[in-house]
């Protein structure tokens, strides 16, 4: 109880002496354009947890920018320590948490140039002064990203997909309540942000994106190895390993891979159900080099996630819901998503699509193989060097706009010409490649 009132308390003097922490931080932002400790085009990425920031930074670093990552904490049933550079929650001791991000914003103001941030903004997003942040980093002559991961900013009644819907429900009720909130923010930085990022979001209420790519994801593909399991088993002479990743149960159409697989081992076929729930990114990794036949990754949300990035990276044949056409013909016309090798299915149809896939090692071999091509072609760290220096081109008026940079024929991404192999067409499994 004591500690509630504590926080209260910390609460009420943030709003309190908000006008007098303006007034200085305006001061500082004029200190901040024109003075700094470092020189270059200074990166940071944050402040919410989400790992693909450790990996957007270590591209950028290994292209010789100055970057690091920056979070108010983490998650660590997931992930590693030495994944962030800074974690807030340990520096400035003598300060209680609510304090923090105010004296890091100052910090900030002279530390880095271009920040990269979700919908729920920088360090000062979790404050009274959220509302200011981007005008007071555009007085301080720093640029934003805006770049969203999911519970940041997806507002239910803009959601194009009433089965989306349904499973945002399903895995997050509570976000159902705070629609008016999260629009507020979404609003806010479409309009304030540098430099928008949403990828397959994009249709879903953003009304606003400056370049057109299905996914911003990248690994490090020295960390994630092509598999060496000889993909062989058709289900009947050596039990086949489905591998599933349920951390968003309504989502993800966990129920129905489940459903599935009973009917498929119903019917005769030996199945393995690999359920990686809660465990580390080092052991997802061992997993899909060494135990995986397939992946599912999700069958209610269009598009994939990094699970099926990771899948491909191994060489592992990957299922997703890729069945709304409409909605991803932008992605296929003007960008590279033509080339996914990521097989479409829904809950109607995941018991035919995981039985084709089965009894058809062969073309589980193709799906593996050009699977690692994609990512080794568009979700790299190359990739994530050509991407977002393109970005940062753009925001220092080097390029005049990039939002044709995938454009197949107006764009200059420089592996385009490279084949992936892709035996899919629009990611659906096509007569000739049905037998092996």
């Amino acid at each position: 109880m004591l500690t509630n009132v504590y926080k209260k308390i910390l609460l009420m003097l943030c709003y309190v002496l908000s006008p007098a922490y303006l007034l200085c931080t305006l001061i500082i932002c004029f200190l901040g354009r024109f003075f700094s400790l470092g020189k270059g085009e200074r990166l940071v990425w944050g402040y919410d947890p989400i790992i693909n920031n450790y990996y957007w930074s270590k591209a950028m670093q290994q292209k010789g920018f100055q970057s690091q990552t920056m979070t108010r904490d983490y998650f660590s049933s997931i992930n590693s320590r030495a994944d962030w550079d800074r974690i807030i929650k340990e520096e400035y001791k003598f300060l209680p948490e609510y304090l923090k991000p105010f004296l890091v914003f100052w910090e900030s103001l002279f530390k880095y140039d271009i920040i990269f941030i979700s919908f729920n903004g920088f360090v000062l997003g979790n404050t009274p002064l959220w509302f200011c942040e981007a005008f007071l980093l555009r007085l301080a002559g720093k640029k934003v990203v805006v770049i969203p991961y999911g519970s940041d900013s997806y507002v239910y009644r803009l959601i194009r997909s009433p089965s989306q819907i349904h499973g945002m429900l399903m895995s997050y009720p509570e976000a159902a309540r705070k629609q008016k909130e999260i629009l507020q923010r979404v609003d806010y930085w479409c309009e304030h942000g540098d430099f928008i990022i949403p990828s397959l979001m994009g249709p879903d209420g953003f009304g606003r994106w400056d370049v057109l790519l299905p996914t911003s994801l990248s690994l490090d593909l020295e960390q994630w190895l092509p598999s060496k399991r000889i993909q062989q088993s058709d289900g009947k002479n050596i039990p086949i390993h489905i591998v599933h990743a349920p951390n968003h149960r309504g989502i993800k159409g966990t129920e129905f891979i489940f459903q599935a697989i009973e009917e498929l081992e119903r019917e005769g076929f030996k199945i393995k159900l690999l359920v990686l729930e809660k465990m580390q990114n080092s052991e997802v990794r061992e997993i899909l080099y060494k135990d995986c036949d397939i992946l599912v990754d999700q069958l209610v949300l269009t598009g994939h996630g990094l699970n099926a990035l990771e899948g491909m990276a191994s060489g592992v044949p990957v299922i997703a819901n890729l069945e709304d056409s409409e909605f991803l013909l932008p992605y296929r016309r003007w960008s590279y998503f033509s080339e996914n090798p990521v097989v479409s299915a829904s809950p109607e149809n995941i018991t035919d699509v995981l039985r084709k896939l089965i009894v058809s090692p062969d073309l589980r071999r193709k799906l593996g193989s050009a699977g690692r091509k994609y990512v080794e072609k568009f979700q790299g760290l190359e990739s994530s060097q050509f991407l977002f220096g393109a970005v940062i081109d753009y925001l220092n008026g080097r390029r005049d706009s990039i939002i044709n940079l995938y454009h197949p024929i107006l764009g200059d991404y420089p592996y385009k010409d490279l084949d992936v192999g892709n035996p899919l067409k629009d990611n659906r499994i096509i007569d000739q490649v049905e037998v092996s």
